[in-house]
């Protein structure tokens, strides 16, 4: 904001409004505001208007010297509106149609300090304004804008259309935002355009000159609120280069944190599981570990059978040689049947 400040002073009516709001350090007749009547006179805020409107008589006496009546009576417009604005929107307490009058005191102030010098064609100082005047301060303020546009148009150009100027963003932007409020301003208040001496030419044409299309500065708003902006060159080759930088980024991109309450563990360890299962499974089909564990398992099988068979027969040996050694001990046991020997 600063330096915006600084590239805009270069600007006549720029600085000039810039001065209006200085603090008061030397004022050879500001002793004109302890001879008024005004009640408030003596009240701290009162005095630093007071000398401050004193002073800035002074500056424009000093100013307008070396100017053109043109120039002159847009800064004597411009103190006009710098009253105005100071006691209607400054100091907001205080109305201007009250029993205080400041008003009308400070154009006592004014007709004191121009003297005997109000009549005098080739004064440099403003001539007093009637009170009428201060009855319309949206009046007064587009008057100021039309007539602050109309002389800073020739200053904008040179700035404008020159291949190489520093803050030349600045003041396209300044133009810009100009060019926009005092066409709309025209458009609407044509006769109050006209009646600024400097500004018949623009009334209908706002921008004869067509600067917003030949400045050889044209910018692009990077943020609004804060009258940030780049040079368009500079915008284009900062967008090339981004471009090309985002071909080949590299973006890191977060991985939720894996735990076991998850419930992904749970599946996973299922997954993982049924996966051993069918390698052991496809271990046992395909290695010799298969036929050696069905050998292994056959020759226990034939061994079991033929214990089995080798246990019957000697059961089947016993019973025979049992039977044999009871037949032999025991002989013939056969009874004689006397009946046969009476049959013969």
């Amino acid at each position: 904001m600063e330096n915006r400040i600084q590239a805009l002073k270069e600007l006549e009516s720029f600085k000039f409004d810039f001065m209006l709001n200085n603090v008061v350090t030397l004022c050879h007749q500001c002793n004109l505001c302890d001879n008024l009547s005004l009640t408030k006179k003596n009240e701290p805020w009162f005095k630093i208007f007071c000398y401050q409107f004193v002073r800035n008589l002074e500056t424009v006496e000093r100013i307008n010297m070396s100017k053109s009546k043109d120039i002159r009576e847009s800064r004597c417009r411009s103190l006009m509106y710098w009253i105005y604005d100071k006691v209607v929107n400054y100091y907001g307490k205080i109305e201007i149609n009250s029993n205080n009058k400041i008003i009308d005191e400070l154009l006592k102030v004014w007709k004191s300090f121009n003297g005997s010098d109000v009549n005098n064609a080739l004064s440099s100082k403003c001539e007093v304004p009637g009170n009428s005047q201060f009855t319309n301060i949206e009046k007064m303020k587009r008057k100021k804008k039309m007539s602050d546009y109309c002389e800073n148009y020739s200053e904008l150009k040179s700035f404008l259309t020159k291949t190489f100027y520093g803050n030349c963003h600045i003041y396209y932007d300044y133009f810009k935002d100009s060019f926009l409020e005092f066409s709309n301003i025209a458009k609407e208040q044509n006769i109050e355009c006209s009646e600024i001496s400097n500004c018949s030419r623009f009334c209908k044409n706002y921008d004869p000159d067509d600067i917003l299309k030949k400045s050889k500065c044209e910018v692009i708003e990077i943020l609004k609120e804060k009258k940030e902006y780049i040079k368009k060159d500079e915008c284009d080759a900062l967008t090339a280069e981004a471009a090309s930088k985002k071909t080949c980024e590299t973006k890191e991109v977060r991985i939720s944190e894996f735990t076991f309450s998850d419930n992904r563990a749970i599946i996973l360890i299922l997954f993982s599981l049924w996966g051993i299962l069918l390698s052991f499974l496809f271990m046992y089909k395909m290695t010799p570990f298969r036929s050696w564990i069905s050998s292994k398992l056959g020759k226990k099988k034939i061994i079991r059978d033929s214990f089995n068979e080798q246990s019957d027969d000697e059961s089947l040996d016993a019973n025979y040689e049992s039977l044999n050694k009871n037949m032999q001990n025991e002989g013939y046991s056969i009874a004689y049947n006397s009946d046969w020997n009476s049959l013969e």
